[in-house]
């Protein structure tokens, strides 16, 4: 979803949970759930391989000091 990837590509600025859920406006809980589906979508077990395969299909941007 939509949502999910905008907490993928703030995953991959670096930010925490709890960042994220306050950035959004959700609840800790709600993007612990995001990343769960993201993990299960894509088939990988952890927030880093997530970010790297969405790098790698260009889902998300690289930040700009990578």
């Amino acid at each position: 979803t939509a949502r999910e990837l905008e907490v993928l590509r703030l995953l991959s600025d670096g930010r925490s949970t709890v960042e994220i859920a306050a950035l959004l406006g959700i609840s800790p809980m709600t993007v612990q759930s995001h990343v769960k589906n993201v993990l299960a979508k894509l088939g990988v077990h952890s927030k880093v391989e997530a970010v790297r395969l969405a790098w790698r299909f260009g889902a998300i941007a690289m930040p700009a000091s990578a």
